[in-house]
């Protein structure tokens, strides 16, 4: 990291810490939560205060200032063709059993295809690449995300709800339990949790998302049961991946050159390869 760019990057966090403060608090906290359970039951030895940390905690603090505000946009821009079925209210004519549970399947299946679009369509990949540059995971890395990325798939997660009429606590709702689902997730750690290891996104689960290990490129975008309903789940017995990353060349430790990269020629070079 150059020098002007070490200072962009405490600036940027400076102007976090004010502008971001409840953030602030909320990472303090969950760093006591998940630190003490990486040591105890880490997957791999690293350090806490590992290489990278710095960049992926601007990403968890500053992204999310782009991100909601270009969800917006998506979602409004997405939904124009469809406000007659807005109109409708369809979620105020079903009854809480069905509306609660009809949410929650769209939400899924929003965010599958989102996030699998991700990897399918080339342009998008240039943005995600960002995301699975992650070579050390734990509950940190989940935030390096670049802003387009990430307002893509909340815009296609909840696009599905705005469509119906669901109101704004639907949305507050999906944003909590996504947001600590991708923390839980990417946490350094060996547990299997048995049983809920195939309902919810485990540790376990993910980490073979992330992994260069060819025989798990393009699997496990979301819940289990939705991958295996689509054919992209995997997860082996016994084994564990060998390492996390992607071969595009994405910067490693500087968040304004990752926020760059997805425009550079080092990315439009790697449309051919869509890969992990």
């Amino acid at each position: 990291m150059t020098k002007r760019s070490g200072l962009i990057f405490a600036v940027a966090l400076i102007v976090a810490l004010f502008v971001r403060a409840n953030a602030v608090v909320a990472i303090a906290a969950l760093f006591l939560v998940f630190v003490p359970i990486e040591k105890l039951f880490a997957l791999r030895p690293q350090r806490v205060f590992r290489r990278g940390l710095l960049t992926d905690l601007t990403h968890l603090l500053v992204n999310n200032l782009f991100v909601t505000a270009a969800t917006i946009v998506l979602v409004v821009a997405a939904a124009l063709p469809l406000l007659w079925v807005r109109a409708y209210d369809v979620e105020s004519m079903l009854a809480p059993e069905v509306a609660i549970p009809l949410a929650v399947v769209l939400v899924f299946l929003g965010s599958y295809w989102g996030h699998r679009l991700t990897h399918q369509v080339p342009f998008l990949w240039r943005f995600h690449a960002v995301h699975h540059s992650i070579e050390q995971m734990d509950w940190v890395a989940s935030g390096r995300l670049h802003p387009i990325d990430s307002a893509f798939t909340q815009a296609m997660t909840v696009l599905p709800l705005f469509v119906l009429g669901y109101d704004a606590g639907a949305f507050a709702g999906v944003a909590v339990f996504v947001t600590l689902l991708a923390l839980f997730q990417h946490a350094n750690v060996r547990l299997r949790f048995p049983v809920v290891r195939w309902v919810i996104n485990t540790p376990e689960w993910h980490h073979w998302h992330h992994a260069l290990d060819e025989e798990a490129r393009d699997k496990n975008f979301g819940l289990p049961v939705v991958d295996k309903i689509f054919g992209t789940a995997y997860m082996p017995k016994g084994k564990r991946p060998a390492a996390f990353g992607t071969t595009t060349p994405v910067p490693q430790y500087d968040y304004l050159r990752q926020l760059r990269f997805p425009f550079t020629a080092a990315a439009r070079g790697e449309l051919a390869d869509v890969s992990t």
